[in-house]
């Protein structure tokens, strides 16, 4: 029944043409018939033609069972059928966002061809390899992302994007995969997501089938500074109502949420005490996210714990990240703080999921004053970009004589990398040190004589050419708040007091 399979690039266009043909004519077509009625939420169309022998009610019960069960569903629908056993999981773990479990999922079934697919008459071998060789690497690369470690899950998305044919709508899902996994793992990289592309294409897919594309990058949305997590939140909402799949429309709430709280509006404002209520009996992988976004709305570190623990059970490790980040800010305590900092190691996340700049700033102050040293608690501040907490972290890595001689190196080297005035004093004064960490400061304070991002550098420019921060905001469809913040990074950064004095100092070091 998995009809992506052969509608590649053709998408709606074909589930249209199957809808269109009358039943009975042929058993393959009454089969896309059905998939596509399933596509399109057409219930009363699948549940007519269920009597025909052509079709497999079990396979098609059981899957209208999943998208359809309450939000505290949580059994998988039995089956003899290995085949069908092992479908019902994967639905049933992307319905409840239990990411652990499909990681376990996917690592099962890597390489796995169940007999039914090999009988198939309309789906040519090839086809079906190529197909399933995309699969397994856009499946692999999105449990990793979520539940596993974000380089790999890079590494896959990148490698989904070969295979397939040309033209594959999940090389689409895997461009985007692999670019918001950059920016997890700290990359300041400027993309245009290819889904929402997609989606509008007269041969984009079915309702079903823009609901699944979406499901695989909603987590991470959050991460791109524009409007696509509302956009999609918005579409997904839409999807699920028109399906009626009640645990598609709890997170689809959730998400709209959240990019109302990113922009600044007010928890009371938003729908979240009808969300809190409604998740109440969820199960943990959807009932953690409302719970976080009451913690991020009231600053409520009793909400941090309990979404940390529900994403502990349903292995969304990505949330428990985000959730320990906040509670290291808010109230550092030393088994928290060893827990986050094993995690940002194993995992390589730096920049973090609904995790604003100067929280993920003051998470890595609190779990240096924990006493805990990492090359990755040093990245993921240099990923926040708050120049003075960052030097001032960096400064007590560097006087911490019981830190490894390599943390306090990579402390000296990501000072050179801050680039404001204060940490190349303090780099200066590092570099007349006999040891190796004095030899380290000399060798850094060599280098560029600024730590500009490539995005200050370009902000600093368009104001430099008279743009208001609302004006370049625009243009570069970032918020004025986010511009604000750019420009005054890069003030500090080239040691001026205000934009325009940074601008002639930026003109003067030939930067732009």
């Amino acid at each position: 029944m998995d009809g992506a399979i052969t509608d590649g690039p053709l998408g709606r266009e074909l589930l249209q043409l199957m809808l269109s043909l009358p039943a009975g004519v042929d058993t393959v077509f009454d089969r896309y018939r059905v998939a596509a009625m399933l596509d399109h939420g057409d219930w009363d169309g699948v549940r007519a033609s269920l009597p025909s022998q052509s079709i497999e009610p079990l396979e098609i019960r059981g899957k209208q069972d999943i998208h359809t069960a309450p939000v505290e569903r949580s059994e998988i629908p039995a089956s003899e059928i290995a085949h069908h056993r092992f479908v019902f999981q994967l639905w049933e773990y992307y319905c409840r966002m239990a990411a652990g479990p499909l990681r376990r999922w996917v690592q099962r079934m890597f390489g796995h061809y169940p007999k039914p697919l090999w009988d198939r008459q309309d789906v040519p071998l090839g086809r079906h390899l190529r197909y399933r060789q995309l699969m397994d690497a856009l499946l692999m690369a999105d449990a990793e992302a979520f539940a596993g470690r974000l380089p790999l899950a890079h590494a896959l998305a990148t490698e989904a994007m070969t295979l397939g044919d040309e033209g594959e709508p999940m090389r689409s899902i895997a461009h985007d995969l692999s670019e918001l996994s950059r920016l997890g793992l700290g990359d300041r990289n400027e993309f245009e997501l290819q889904i929402p592309k997609r989606i509008c294409e007269p041969t984009g897919p079915s309702p079903l089938g823009s609901g699944e594309m979406l499901m695989y990058i909603l987590p991470m949305l959050p991460l791109k500074e524009d409007d696509g997590l509302r956009w999609a939140a918005d579409l997904l909402r839409d999807i699920a109502a028109r399906l009626a799949f009640p645990r598609w429309q709890l997170q689809a709430d959730y998400w709209r949420v959240a990019s109302e709280l990113r922009a600044g509006m007010p928890g009371k404002k938003t729908e979240l005490v009808a969300l809190l209520a409604r998740a109440r009996r969820a199960t943990p992988g959807l009932k953690a996210v409302p719970l976080y976004l009451q913690g991020y709305a009231e600053r409520r570190y009793d909400s941090f714990r309990d979404a940390e623990r529900l994403a502990r059970h349903s292995g969304n490790v990505w949330l428990q990240i985000s959730a320990m980040t906040w509670m290291t800010a808010i109230d550092p305590r030393p088994r928290i703080g060893m827990r986050l900092t094993q995690l940002l190691e194993a995992t390589g996340w730096r920049r973090l999921v609904l995790v604003p700049a100067e929280i993920a700033a003051e998470a890595a102050l609190g779990l240096t004053s924990l006493g805990e040293r990492s090359e990755a608690i040093l990245e993921m501040a240099l990923t926040a970009d708050r120049p003075n907490a960052t030097t001032e972290m960096i400064r007590r890595y560097i006087e911490d004589a019981n830190a490894p001689t390599s943390t306090r190196i990579a402390a000296v080297n990501a000072l050179g990398r801050v680039g404001t005035t204060h940490a190349r004093e303090i780099l200066a004064r590092l570099a007349q040190r006999r040891d190796d960490v004095g030899k380290a400061a000399a060798k850094t304070a060599e280098g560029p004589t600024y730590g500009l991002s490539e995005r200050e550098i370009e902000v600093l420019s368009l104001a430099a050419d008279g743009l208001t921060n609302k004006q370049i905001g625009d243009k570069l469809f970032l918020s004025p708040h986010t511009i604000a913040r750019h420009l005054a990074n890069a003030s500090a950064k080239l040691g001026a007091s205000n934009r325009a004095e940074a601008a002639v100092r930026l003109h003067r070091a030939g930067v732009d």
